[in-house]
Formats: C-alpha cells, sequence, structure tokens
C-alpha cells in the first residue's frame, strides 16, 4: 500500500463575533484525500481545468460570479473527474461557546 496526501485548507475568517461587517456565520475545513500514485496524474489534469476555465492564477470559486451557475456547475463536473476524495468540515459559529464563557484564559 503507497502513501496518502491530504491537502487541507480553510474558508472564511476566524472570528467568532458575527455582526462584525464581512464576518461569515460559517468556519469551513476542505480536506483533499489523494494516493501518491495518483497525484502526477491529478496535478496534470487540475492544471489543464485551470487552463480551461480560469486561464490565469488559482481555481477559486471567488473568481466567479454567482449568477453563472452553469459555468460553475461545469467546473465542478470537470473536478469530479479527479482521482481524490474531498472531506468538508463546517462549524456554525453561532454554536461556538467563547472560551471566556467558561473561564478559561485566552
Amino acid at each position: 500500500m503507497g502513501r496518502t496526501f491530504a491537502f487541507v485548507d480553510e474558508s472564511c475568517n476566524h472570528d467568532v463575533d458575527t455582526s462584525k461587517s464581512g464576518s461569515s456565520g460559517f468556519f469551513v475545513i476542505c480536506s483533499i484525500i489523494i494516493t501518491e500514485k495518483d497525484l502526477p496524474g491529478a496535478y496534470e489534469r487540475a492544471e489543464a481545468l485551470r487552463l480551461q476555465h480560469f486561464q490565469t492564477g488559482e481555481i477559486k470559486s471567488s473568481k466567479l460570479k454567482a449568477k453563472d451557475s452553469d459555468r460553475r456547475r461545469k467546473i465542478l463536473v470537470d473536478l469530479s473527474e479527479l482521482p481524490l476524495k474531498l472531506y468538508f468540515t463546517v462549524v456554525d459559529k453561532s454554536r461556538v461557546h467563547n472560551r471566556r464563557s467558561i473561564g478559561c484564559a485566552q
């Protein structure tokens, strides 16, 4: 059995106070799990998809217009063909208790 790699990224700000401007109510962590043997092919395919859909720069959903759901769907379908697994953790910040509320130091 070969090695497996995990690539982890977060989305959102870390502030639990969602009343602040620009603060989201959720914190999202995404992990990409891929085997070592599939890694070179996945890099090649991802680069081809980046060139096809974004031309320059990173593959980022923030570069897509909210109204462009057809383009977003096509990109997701193309990405789903990559030999990897995705795992997400979504934290509802309204359900997170501030450490100070239980007397812990920060």
